[in-house]
């Protein structure tokens, strides 16, 4: 203990420093763009294609976003581009659900691909700026850092995706129920014990 009056904070009680308030929002900011981003580089550097799964998760919390705001009746919470921006991955779904089904619309697939690699890391912006209102406060070089690290992990994702081989077997990706990417290395699955 510091020996601080008036200080009865959990962290000062156990004697534990207390975390950077700067810190704390860049990482935070960091932490939930890349949990955004990762798996779908991931997928598109192992298997050169972006889940559906990755694209669903990402209009789940926009639609949830989008339907807060406006059943708040908030417009004014966010710029008319934060609500596009929102509004997009339904706009994705609405167009795939148009598109004939047998042969497709092409190029509904790259807007996909622009959504879940642009929009992803927009998503997170936006819900840092929601959900973590010191994000806000943040100089811009600790914003922009932020956002170097989503797109520095979303890069290293795909490298590791794309060089899989190097450290996962076509074991690991079948108990983990996932198809076998092409060039996958033959071999049993990592095992703790």
């Amino acid at each position: 203990m510091d020996g601080r009056a008036g200080d009865s904070s959990p962290e000062r009680k156990r004697g534990l420093p207390e975390i950077d308030p700067t810190l704390r929002a860049t990482a935070a900011a960091s932490a939930g763009g890349t949990l955004a981003i990762w798996w779908p580089a991931f997928t598109l550097g192992a298997y050169d294609a972006i889940f559906f799964d990755a694209v669903m998760g990402i209009w789940a919390v926009a639609a949830a976003m989008l339907l807060s705001g406006l059943l708040l009746r908030s417009r004014r919470a966010l710029p008319w581009a934060g609500w596009v921006a929102l509004a997009l991955p339904s706009t994705w779904i609405v167009l795939a659900v148009l598109a004939p089904r047998e042969h497709g619309f092409r190029y509904l697939h790259y807007f996909e691909v622009v959504l879940t690699l642009a929009g992803a890391p927009a998503l997170a912006w936006l819900m840092t700026r929601i959900l973590l209102p010191e994000y806000a406060e943040l100089p811009a070089l600790h914003r922009l850092r932020a956002i170097a690290v989503i797109v520095v992990v979303g890069i290293l994702a795909f490298l590791l995706g794309k060089f899989n081989y190097l450290f996962l077997t076509c074991a690991d990706f079948d108990v983990s129920g996932n198809n076998t990417p092409p060039g996958c290395v033959q071999g049993p699955p990592f095992h703790l014990l």
